[in-house]
């Protein structure tokens, strides 16, 4: 069982490392955050989540990191906690859709512009594929990614088999988040995917994000939730 100061660490512990995207000690912890406690309770308590398989210590005598296991149960959390923000209302007024083509630019380029992500909007009945700020995506990941890159490309040119492969996917409905290893695509296992799959018009749509494991997903949770 873990205590309430438990949660309350693990709580810094992730939302430190995808701020700063580092390890933190537990003398930094304690002059950061008020917890009224001595430097061996807080590693006492970090030894215990790493014995949990929340934390883990990616060298001896480093401060902890979060495993991807704590990360889902931080995003699981947040995808039913996630405050209504941010988009504008008039998305979500299709009475009217005649065109599903600019709703698919407008959209796709809105999520990509608000969240600083890839952003991707798919119709597979129609055989639409909208995407937006890929170069974005290239630009500050061609280092880490290296020829992966030139697979990337040549997935999302083929649009009929990247729309097939996305649409044999078991979704739940609403929203599903792919972290790391969990990821649906193989170049990217690297990336967290976020993803909603929704009905408009009788249409299945798939509106999805993908970006590193540090991305701010309180509010991309938020972004892809209300932006339809």
């Amino acid at each position: 069982m873990l205590t309430e100061r438990n949660i309350k660490i693990l709580k810094i512990i992730v939302e430190e490392y995808l701020e700063t995207w580092e390890v933190i000690w537990s003398k930094l912890l304690l002059k950061k955050y008020n917890l009224w406690v001595s430097p061996a309770t807080v590693r006492n308590d970090m030894a215990k989540l790493e014995e949990l398989e929340l934390v883990y210590q990616p060298y001896t005598s480093a401060g902890r990191l979060p495993t991807t296991k704590w990360i889902r149960a931080f995003v699981d959390f947040l995808m039913k906690s996630t405050p209504h923000y941010f988009l504008e209302e008039e998305n979500k007024n299709f009475t009217k859709v005649e065109n599903f083509y600019d709703l698919a630019n407008k959209l796709s380029f809105e999520l990509a512009q608000k969240t600083g992500e890839i952003a991707f909007f798919i119709i597979p009945e129609n055989n639409l594929l909208e995407y937006s700020w890929i170069w974005n995506f290239l630009e500050q990941n061609h280092k880490r990614l290296w020829e992966s890159i030139f697979s990337i490309i040549k997935m999302i040119e083929d649009k009929k088999s990247f729309i097939n492969f996305i649409n044999e996917q078991h979704f739940s409905n609403w929203i599903n988040t792919f972290i790391w290893e969990e990821n649906i695509i193989p170049y990217l296992k690297d990336y967290t995917i976020i993803v909603k799959n929704i009905t408009i018009w009788w249409k299945k749509v798939f509106i999805w994000i993908i970006w590193s494991l540090k991305m701010n997903y309180s509010f991309n949770i938020s972004a892809i939730d209300w932006i339809i």
